[in-house]
């Protein structure tokens, strides 16, 4: 379960609470710079940002606490697909160094070989979204996936 409880970051975010449990989707909608990006980043523990409020992982508690315990939650608990691949990417890996060949396969990309900057957006996030599921983690967070992607 990921419970957010009166999230704020000062000019930020504004006492932004939800509980998600297993199975549950849930879609943030709003304008540009409206903090979707910025919430999804807070439930990840990937933000240096001072925020108030709890935000907690099957019972982790990501707000003010060690990098360490926050790790541990990424991956296997929860993953996140990024708007941005290749701000996500490392460019001197290969895809297939990154994520298991069937991974890639199942998303649509052949390419194991190729570094990112070989690859268009699509696959590039196609990766992403791969590289997200290979932990096969309970909950998955989505920034935009779909953006670069055509039908």
């Amino acid at each position: 379960m990921i419970n957010v409880s009166n999230l704020r970051i000062e000019g930020l975010l504004h006492g932004i609470s939800f509980t998600l449990e297993r199975g549950q989707r849930l879609g943030i909608i709003g304008e540009s710079g409206s903090g979707k990006s910025l919430t999804a980043l807070s439930i990840m523990g990937l933000t240096d940002l001072p925020a108030e409020g709890s935000i907690t992982v099957d019972g982790v508690e990501m707000v003010g606490t060690s990098e360490r315990t926050r790790r541990r939650v990424r991956g296997s608990r929860v993953a996140m697909v990024f708007q941005e691949p290749m701000t996500a990417l490392d460019p001197l890996k290969k895809i297939g160094k990154v994520v298991p060949r069937h991974l890639l396969q199942e998303v649509g990309v052949d390419r194991p070989e190729a570094y990112p900057h070989e690859l268009s957006g699509g696959q590039r996030q196609r990766v992403l979204i791969a590289l997200a599921l290979a932990g096969d983690p309970d909950f998955l967070l989505c920034d935009e996936p779909t953006t670069a992607l055509d039908v």
